[in-house]
């Protein structure tokens, strides 16, 4: 016999017609579904949430009294097997956004499974979301649950039901009738195959409604996963981003409760923001860690982090959860040989990883890589994937124990030779911003790859991987970092290749951080050793910036015959690059010696030159070169040009060095051309692009005189404020700013 809709069904139908609307009309005017209102007046919800009823009364006009007797029609009787919910050990904090999805959410799911790895705070916040859906509800606790055929018996006691002779599944069944009652199953991921058995109650139970919470998803076809990330991390160390940040919140309500005294500010705040980024959000691994504020400064807590998530400090949470290691020991138990085999070797990855390394660290990586990805240990972002820091830190450990680091991370060092390898011809091409793109998603690993190459004494290796990458760290503004791996390779034992891999790289980097000086000395070893290696390649750019350093130390003459030589052997050996910025660099030397003719025939080659490459890179420094030029010659409106079409360059690959040139002249022109404001904030971009890499302009003096113009047109407020904008434009807008300047003089 078919169930009677039921009193909120029939009052809602009714106040629907007296108000000449459809069901479709109802829905849009309460900001609801048209399935969930024809659902409400079917019966098959009975009793809605209350910002559903008050939405529903709102859209019908309801009067007070019509109002007050369609919401108690809504307020659910008392239920045998309903239960009290737990009160939740601490407050949920920093959850607002999926609170509020996920209430919505079961307003029209029957099957809604909240996944996310250990630690992330599933059963927190399905606790609290069921104390809001205003249904009856049950909780059942799945964890102590040993198999999954135990999972129907633990939920019929937890609804109170008595065993008869009745099959189980269809006592459960009977008993929850067409009724409403929302079930949260608790940790589910250790009982996946009880998936039929909870599908099939779906099904036949058309007022249940389940809210699952587990680390991977039960495949069934009536399922909504819901994926719980970790809390969001501050923006940046300042307090206001700080304490604005989910973490933090966490991390500092946990503290309080625990007695500890933090109090954000510059030196704290910044603290506090390492130590949710170095626990990746993940709230368990906030709160083990805030326990210890009582008698640790962040500071302290931030250098010991490891130690504190990983000692017990709560002894009312579950034994699995008192520290991250149990925590993480109950997924790792869960998973086949081959995941966990994987899931320690992918900790030597830093910052994330592509499925091509994955599968160079072990060949059946695909279908083990998407088993770690359901479990939630390991997380897939646009295309790669990525473990959270405390589970990293686990597998890493786990990989110690199985005695696979070094092994491992030769295997993943020789990915990554590769990888630069392979990326080395397009940063000096028209690939340049892919490649630079490539290796800038590897940052990490590539910076890991140089710890374990000169950990293990792998310097011949490490002095190509130099060489292979130092243009990707000067080009985006890591210069002072990768210049920190490289000047760590000894020279001693290596081959001349090796020494002319590791003097060009550490050449490069000096010349990108301003080191100019410090340039000489590992290009004329570089020199010497590529020539008894016949390496022309390395050759070619060894004296390229050997040349840039005589003529940036004001030394045309002793530049000359080095440039004739880099210019020699790049076009002999067809490398376009080192030939264009070659030719560059002996334009700008005849500048430097008065001989614009000859200067201007050398610099329009190697714009051509520079254009053949397709390298944005190298057609900016050749269009900067032509500028300086053009403003020499008194042609302001052709250099303006010319550095439009400079900072789009840099835009495009996205750069700072041609910047630090580019834009002091650009600030000039803008402060000649009536236009102070803009100008100050042209120095301003200029000065931000200068602290990235080297930065001598053109013509210091001038850019000066016409700064200091700008000042005193401005005065001191007006001019510091339009400085300050310039410093927070990215390189991307720079093109927008700089088209600002007036294309005549004003």
């Amino acid at each position: 016999m078919t169930e009677a809709p039921g009193e909120f069904a029939e009052l809602l139908r009714r106040f629907r017609e007296q108000a000449a609307l459809t069901q479709e009309e109802l829905a849009e005017r309460a900001a609801i579904t048209a399935k969930a209102v024809s659902a409400l007046e079917r019966g098959e919800r009975r009793r809605p949430y209350p910002h559903t009823v008050r939405a529903l009364a709102a859209a019908l006009g309801l009067d007070d009294a019509d109002r007050d007797a369609l919401a108690a029609a809504a307020k659910p009787a008392t239920t045998a097997g309903a239960q009290p919910l737990p009160a939740p050990a601490v407050p949920l904090v920093g959850r607002d956004r999926e609170r509020a999805e996920l209430v919505r959410l079961l307003h029209d799911e029957r099957l809604v499974t909240l996944t996310g790895p250990g630690g992330v705070g599933k059963t927190s916040l399905a606790l609290d979301v069921a104390s809001a859906v205003g249904l009856p509800v049950t909780v059942v606790e799945l964890a102590p649950v040993t198999g999954a055929r135990l999972v129907l018996p633990t939920l019929a006691r937890a609804l109170g039901l008595r065993q008869s002779g009745t099959p189980l599944l269809d006592a459960v069944v009977a008993h929850l009738g067409g009724r409403p009652r929302l079930v949260v199953l608790d940790n589910l991921e250790h009982l996946l195959d009880a998936a039929g058995d909870v599908a099939e109650l779906v099904a036949r139970a058309p007022g249940l409604t389940v809210l699952a919470t587990s680390r991977a998803p039960l495949r069934i076809r009536a399922e909504h996963e819901y994926p719980l990330r970790p809390l969001g991390l501050p923006g940046s160390p300042h307090p206001d981003d700080v304490g604005r940040s989910p973490a933090a919140q966490v991390f500092l309500d946990r503290a309080r409760a625990a007695g500890g005294t933090v109090v954000l500010s510059a030196g704290t705040a910044a603290d506090v923001a390492a130590i949710c980024r170095r626990l990746d959000g993940l709230p368990l691994a906030l709160e083990l860690a805030a326990a210890h504020t009582r008698y640790l400064a962040p500071d302290a807590l931030l250098h010991r982090l490891d130690q504190a998530v990983s000692s017990p400090r709560s002894r009312d949470l579950p034994e699995r959860q008192r520290t991250i290691r149990a925590t993480l020991d109950w997924s790792h138990d869960l998973l086949t040989a081959a995941e966990q085999a994987l899931l320690r070797r992918l900790s030597v990855f830093a910052g994330g990883f592509s499925l091509d390394a994955a599968e160079h660290l072990q060949p059946d990586a695909l279908p083990v890589l998407g088993g770690l990805v359901e479990q939630s240990l390991v997380v897939a972002e646009n295309g790669r994937f990525r473990m959270l820091e405390p589970v990293r830190q686990y597998a890493a450990a786990r990989l110690t124990e199985a005695g696979e680091t070094g092994t491992v991370a030769d295997r993943a060092a020789d990915f990554f030779l590769d990888l630069a390898a392979g990326a080395r011809p397009g940063l000096q091409d028209a690939r340049q911003r892919r490649s630079l793109d490539r290796l800038a998603a590897e940052h990490g690993n590539l910076a890991a790859t140089f710890a374990h190459l000169l950990g293990s004494a792998r310097h011949e290796h490490a002095a190509v991987l130099a060489a292979d990458s130092w243009l990707y760290w000067a080009l985006r503004g890591y210069g002072v970092e990768g210049l920190g791996w490289v000047s760590r390779i000894p020279e001693e034992g290596l081959d001349d290749v090796g020494r002319a891999a590791r003097g060009t790289g550490l050449a490069g980097l000096r010349y990108a951080t301003g080191d100019l000086t410090g340039i000489v000395a590992p290009a004329d070893a570089a020199a010497r050793a590529a020539r008894a290696a016949e390496h022309d390649a390395l050759l070619a750019e060894a004296l390229m910036l050997r040349a840039s350093a005589a003529l940036f130390l004001d030394e045309p003459a002793a530049a000359a015959p080095r440039v004739d030589e880099a210019r020699r052997v790049a076009h002999d050996s067809g490398n376009a690059w080192a030939e264009a910025h070659a030719a560059q660099v002996e334009g700008r030397r005849l500048l430097r010696l008065g001989d614009l003719p000859t200067a201007a025939e050398v610099l329009a080659d190697a714009e051509h030159l520079a254009r053949d490459t397709g390298a944005p890179f190298t057609v900016a420094t050749a269009l900067n070169a032509r500028a300086t030029l053009a403003r020499l010659r008194g042609e302001d409106d052709a250099a303006l040009e010319l550095l439009l079409e400079v900072v789009q360059l840099a835009a495009e690959v996205p750069t700072t060095w041609n910047l630090a040139y580019a834009l002091p002249d650009l600030g000039a022109l803008a402060a000649e051309r009536g236009q102070p404001e803009l100008a100050a904030e042209l120095f301003g971009a200029g000065s931000a692009a200068a602290a990235l890499t080297v930065a001598v302009p053109p013509d210091p003096e001038l850019a000066d005189r016409w700064l200091n113009a700008a000042r005193d047109t401005l005065g001191e407020e007006r001019f510091g404020e339009a400085w300050e904008r310039g410093r927070h434009v990215q390189p991307a807008d720079v093109p927008d700013l700089a088209a600002r300047i007036n294309r005549a003089r004003g």
